[in-house]
Formats: structure tokens, C-alpha cells, sequence
């Protein structure tokens, strides 16, 4: 076997010289792209190093952000990835030119802190935890008429699955997608050696949500007007327009869970940190709201909407999207031609992010825009001296638009009209019948795999009831068995 040592050292040798002249000469084209001419670290030409650093960190956006207030609004971080926080072209992204979603959304981990069971109340209560759970049994009203326990652990499962199994179904999804995601550049790099990792869902979920996919295929009572009814009913491959099957409903239902609590919980919880952290706007805000009991009926968004009450409440969550958007940014690309932004020319599969985040908190478009300031978003002489806000909220073509808290266009968020019915119930519900104060000493920071969440994944507060009753923390169970009127 000793003959074949040199044959490997020589096999070796040679890998290593392809992979040095590949990388040479990908970083001679990257010196000579016309991107050379955008602003940016000196690295920037060099590598995706750093970047893959911070998006398995989470700390991408910071990295972001930091760049944009070094360089200016159009800002270079690797060879072929821009960053963009300027309106015009932030226009031209999302609405004009349309670019494409970035493939890597595919595979971007998910929150790394899944949802665990409910922890007996007390005057401190994580209120990130809370919110979490309560956004997940909403989805699973929603999308399967019935919540998941998460709330109430004694909420019945579904007929003919065991209890266990079907509240063990949103840990196995996060688990299952954090599995399928968290390693994106692995994948990749094992996918060029010709290697492909594959994942499936865990046997008993699989074999859960089948049973009653059969259960309704057969017997048209047991239909309810839910997501996973429509599914069933509608739900058509792309690829043959044959009936969806239930690996792919379980795959489609696995992303709206992911995007439907990901996304609304962690922006209540902002929200709630705004209102705590500014005690001006707070005592306007709780003035401004009806003193409710905890188990009085709940407030529906119809209502929340419509009747001026509820104007400072919906001006404060108009202001809380503009400082926390869902996802600080959002990555397109360029397809096959030359794209003109901002006075700089992009070479085809150039991968443009859109800095949602750095544009809402541009003084160029927002006065004061660390400052939370709900009166932005009010009329005459209920704004108080504040700005009018950079846009008409619904003028999405509009050049003075500098506001995208869902995104825009055709690739905007799906479920918006979803997501603000569930903010306002879930604030309103809350805020008329408790006060609340953040516990001191906790560090709040932010991490962004898809969506932009707590760090550490919890958040704590003390409640009291502002009605003059001795009452335990609602269950939060009203609320989500009140989903059905979202």
C-alpha cells in the first residue's frame, strides 16, 4: 500500500492548488467588479468570512448597521453583497425592479429557543415566553382549529392523536427546521462535494397531522374552516397540479407556524418594551385605554380598528414597526442583467439586501428617530409638534415612502392583514386590563437569523391588574380560542 502514499500526497497537492487559483481568481474579479466603486470595509473584496459569522450568529444586522453609519446608505460587505437603506432604491428593490428573494432564505436557521410548557404565574412572568405561546396556539386555531396546549394544558388533542404527540408538534418544528437550517454553509459545502444532507420531520408528527389530513378527506363533518381544511381542499403541486400530499401540507403548515409566531411575537414584545421604557407615552397610552376586568370579553380587532379609543394604541404600533421591523433586512438579487441603483452599476447574481431596519432610522427621513414617538402617526393637532411621518401608509408607489415594516410589493409579507389583527388584539387585551413594569438589570439585545427576536429569548416584566380586584394573571386562554374572529 506504500505506492499509493505519493499518489495521494500528489492528489492532495493538487486539490489544494485548484482551490488556491479558485480563490485567487475570485478575488481578481471581485477587485475589478464595478462594485469596487461602492464604499465599504477593505475585506469586503476579499471574503463572505464575516458574514457567515453573523448570520449564524444572529448579529448580521449589527454588522449592517454599523457599516451604514460608517459609509452612507449604499454600502459594500462582500464580494457580491450590497447593502442598501436608501428610499429611492429601496423602491426600486421591492417594487419597481422587483428583484428576486435570495435563495438562502431556504435555509436560515430559525429562533434557537423553542417554545417549552407553560411556568405557573407570578408577579415576575417572562413576558417573551408568554407572547411566544400565545402566538402559537392562535397559529394552531388558525391553521388547524385547535390550539396546541400551549396555553392550557388541559385543551384536549386532537380525536384519535395522543395528547402528547400533538402538543409536541411546534417543538418539532422549530427543532426540525433549526435541524434542516442552522448549518446552511455546510450544506452547501458538502452539496459541492456531491453530498446532500437530507432531513424529514420526526415519524410521529408526520404520522399525526396525516391522520387527520385522512380523517377529513373522508369524512366532509370533521372539515373546519381552517388553514389546513384549504390545504386539503386547494392545495395543488406546482409542479403536475396533482393533489398536495401530506409531506408537502406538513411543509407548507411548518413555515406558516415558523412565520406566524416568529414574526408577531417578537414584535408585541417590542411593543411592550417601547411602552415601559418610555413612562410619557405609557401614561398617555393606558389613559388613553377602557380599565378592564381580566375576564371581561375581549376586545376584537373590528373594534380595535374602528373606534378612535384605540387611535394611540394603533399610532404606538405603527412606531414600534418603524424602530423594530419584522426583519432588519431582507436579501434580493439581481438576475441575469445589469442593474442601475443609486448611481451604481450591479453586475447579474449580485446579492442586494434591503435595510428596512437603517431606514427607518435614517434622521435624513425620520427627526429624532431613536426616539419612540407615537404622535408621528396621529392627524392635526393630535400629532403635538411631532413630524408627519414619511409617508402615506398605504402609498407604497409613492417617492416619500421611507416606511417598510412588512416589506412591499409582490414578495411583501402574505400574512400582514393576519399580523396586524393579532398585534392589536393581543396589545389591547392586554394593556386594558394590566400594567406592567420591566424587571430591572436584564440585558436586552436582538438577534436575527429570519426575524428579529430577543437574544436570549426571554424578556421579564411584573403585572398588576388595573382594575381594583385580586385576580391571577389571565391564562391567555380567551384570547386564542378568540383567534377565530382575526
Amino acid at each position: 500500500m506504500k505506492f499509493l502514499r505519493p499518489i495521494c500526497q500528489l492528489a492532495g497537492c493538487l486539490l489544494l492548488i485548484l482551490l488556491a487559483t479558485k480563490k485567487v481568481r475570485n478575488v481578481i474579479i471581485s477587485v475589478r467588479s464595478p462594485l469596487s466603486k461602492i464604499p465599504g470595509p477593505w475585506y469586503a473584496t476579499l471574503t463572505t468570512m464575516h458574514l457567515r459569522w453573523g448570520f449564524a450568529t444572529g448579529n448580521v444586522w449589527k454588522m449592517a448597521e454599523a457599516a451604514h453609519k460608517q459609509y452612507g446608505p449604499i454600502v459594500r460587505l462582500g464580494p457580491r453583497q450590497v447593502w442598501v437603506a436608501d428610499k429611492e432604491c429601496m423602491k426600486q428593490i421591492l417594487v419597481s425592479i422587483d428583484l428576486p428573494k435570495v435563495a438562502m432564505y431556504a435555509e436560515i436557521s430559525r429562533d434557537r429557543h423553542n417554545p417549552d410548557n407553560a411556568n405557573h404565574y407570578g408577579t415576575e412572568i417572562d413576558l417573551m415566553e408568554d407572547l411566544h405561546k400565545v402566538a402559537l396556539d392562535i397559529m394552531g386555531e388558525c391553521s388547524f382549529g385547535k390550539s396546541f396546549g400551549q396555553i392550557n394544558p388541559d385543551k384536549k388533542a386532537e380525536v384519535g392523536v395522543e395528547d402528547h404527540i400533538w402538543k409536541s408538534i411546534p417543538r418539532a418544528i422549530f427543532a426540525g427546521l433549526a435541524k434542516r437550517y442552522q448549518n446552511v454553509y455546510l450544506k452547501r459545502l458538502f452539496r459541492t462535494l456531491g453530498i446532500n444532507i437530507e432531513f424529514d420531520w420526526p415519524v410521529q408528527m408526520i404520522t399525526a397531522i396525516d391522520h387527520i389530513v385522512q380523517r377529513r378527506r373522508v369524512n366532509s363533518e370533521d372539515s373546519r374552516p381552517d388553514l389546513l381544511q384549504h390545504m386539503i381542499t386547494e392545495g395543488k403541486n406546482p409542479a403536475d397540479d396533482t393533489r398536495m400530499s401530506t409531506r408537502q401540507i406538513v411543509d407548507q403548515m411548518s413555515e406558516v407556524l415558523l412565520a406566524g409566531t416568529e414574526t408577531t411575537s417578537g414584535t408585541i414584545a417590542c411593543l411592550f418594551l417601547e411602552v415601559v421604557r418610555n413612562p410619557d407615552v405609557k401614561a398617555k397610552l393606558l389613559a388613553s385605554l377602557p380599565i378592564l376586568k381580566p375576564d371581561d370579553p375581549i376586545i376584537t380587532s373590528k373594534e380595535i380598528r374602528n373606534t378612535e379609543q384605540y387611535k394611540y394604541l394603533n399610532a404606538c404600533i405603527q412606531e414600534n414597526l418603524r424602530l423594530h421591523p419584522i426583519a432588519s433586512e431582507m436579501g434580493r438579487r439581481t438576475g441575469n442583467e445589469w442593474v442601475s441603483l443609486g448611481g451604481h452599476e450591479f453586475p447579474p447574481h449580485t446579492v442586494v439586501s434591503a435595510s428596512y431596519r437603517a431606514l427607518h432610522r435614517n434622521s435624513k427621513y425620520w427627526p429624532q428617530p431613536l426616539r419612540f414617538w407615537p404622535e408621528r402617526w396621529l392627524e392635526g393637532d393630535d400629532r403635538d409638534g411631532a413630524p408627519e411621518p414619511e409617508l402615506v401608509l398605504p402609498s407604497l408607489t409613492s417617492s416619500m415612502n421611507a416606511y417598510f415594516p412588512f416589506s412591499a410589493g409582490k414578495h411583501s409579507c402574505i400574512g400582514i392583514n393576519f399580523a396586524w389583527a393579532e398585534m392589536r388584539m393581543v396589545a389591547a387585551n392586554f394593556l386594558t386590563r394590566f400594567d406592567l413594569e420591566e424587571v430591572i438589570g436584564q440585558d436586552v439585545d436582538f438577534r436575527q437569523f429570519i426575524t428579529m427576536q430577543f437574544k436570549t429569548g426571554s424578556w421579564k416584566v411584573t403585572v398588576k391588574p388595573r382594575a381594583e380586584i385580586i385576580q391571577d394573571f389571565p391564562s391567555w386562554l380567551a384570547l386564542t380560542e378568540a383567534a377565530g374572529s382575526l
